[in-house]
């Protein structure tokens, strides 16, 4: 619980900084998970919240959290990620913004099977690349596809995960 106040924290202070810094961004996705093969043998679902800030044109600093889940022979499994993301964004035109971003956290890896439920908190990283398609008149809102790699460390292990998310976003302020 402590992690999720810190992180709301976080996202709260980067919406208070002034408008003079430049602009916010919140959004929400829905993606495919394919997970490590140590952790599970199926692909599941993810989806996620995301809220950043733009310090310049280029530079974004944005808190996500992700869910994702599957299901196979053994277990229900589930991945819950928290992270802090550096994010680059590049301009070849106004209604398209392709970004790179890298990312740290804390992820939760919990598996339940009809004997018992365990899991196991440790360190997250993430790299992602993905563009913004945006729309309107106001260029504000958008369509965010994005590929990320995740690794984390639990059960004395790191496994890797890949998504590939769907979402959209907002644009506030200037």
């Amino acid at each position: 619980m402590r992690k999720v106040a810190l992180m709301l924290v976080l996202v709260a202070l980067v919406f208070a900084l002034p408008a003079k810094a430049g602009s916010g961004e919140i959004g929400a996705d829905f993606g495919h998970t394919s997970f490590d093969s140590d952790v599970s043998s199926e692909s599941g679902t993810q989806y996620g919240l995301r809220g950043g800030w733009h310090f310049t044109k280029l530079f974004e600093l944005e808190g996500q959290w992700q869910d994702a889940s599957a299901s196979d022979d053994f277990a229900d499994v589930s991945l819950n990620t928290m992270m802090v993301n550096a994010v680059f964004n590049f301009h070849p035109t106004d209604r398209i913004v392709p970004y790179c971003l890298g990312g740290i956290g804390q992820a939760k890896l919990e598996f339940d099977t009809p004997f018992g439920s365990v899991d196991d908190s440790g360190n997250a990283y993430q790299i992602a690349v993905g563009s913004r398609f945006l729309f309107g008149q106001a260029k504000k809102a958008g369509l965010r596809v994005e590929l990320s790699s995740v690794s984390e460390d639990s059960f004395e292990e790191t496994t890797t995960s890949t998504n590939l998310n769907v979402g959209f976003t907002w644009q506030l302020g200037s």
